[in-house]
């Protein structure tokens, strides 16, 4: 049993049950290994968490790189991302059960750091990390036109996003949204 194993054992937890029932316990009991392992592997439920979250911004990035990878016109790159993240975070079953069944922790989550975060790196809330995530990836071409500043714009669209996740009944297509957000952010 590795460490990635119980990763996605995590994930489908979550996905089952909520982040509230996320336990190093848990996950060993469903992974079928001694609880003794997985604190071993991980040493505690933050380090569990942290790695989930490493995952899920890796796999968001990659995710990102190649909405778009197409569009010679970086406005039209940016709306491609736009449209992919809206579609990425409905069909996020793990998230997805989280704001159906505790919101408040994607809340949480999206708009405070960790309180237990010791360091400042990790001492960022989930809109941080996302935007720190895109931002090192953005193409020469795009930090041209993104306004007010590269990670300004980045960190709107983001926002953007996410409210979309929290409040999903919208009168606009993701299309729209993403016009929207390219109009903001694109000079």
């Amino acid at each position: 049993m590795d460490r990635d194993r119980l990763v996605d054992v995590g994930v489908a937890l979550v996905s089952r049950f909520g982040a509230k029932a996320l336990s190093l316990t848990s996950v060993a009991r469903q992974a079928g290994v001694a609880r003794a392992t997985a604190y071993r592997m991980f040493g505690g439920r933050d380090a569990l968490v942290d790695a989930i979250m490493s995952r899920e911004m890796e796999q968001l990035r990659q995710q990102m790189l190649q909405w778009g990878a197409d569009q010679p016109d970086p406005a039209m790159r940016i709306r491609e991302r736009v449209k992919g993240s809206l579609a990425y975070i409905r069909e996020h079953e793990a998230l997805q059960y989280v704001l159906r069944n505790e919101p408040e922790e994607v809340v949480r989550a999206l708009i405070s750091p960790a309180p237990e975060a010791s360091d400042k790196a990790s001492h960022r809330s989930l809109i941080g990390m996302i935007t720190d995530t895109a931002v090192p990836d953005v193409r020469d071409d795009e930090a041209a036109v993104l306004y007010p500043s590269v990670r300004g714009g980045s960190e709107f669209m983001v926002r953007i996003v996410y409210s979309c996740m929290l409040v999903p009944e919208s009168s606009m297509t993701d299309d729209e949204i993403a016009d929207l957000v390219v109009r903001a952010v694109v000079r």
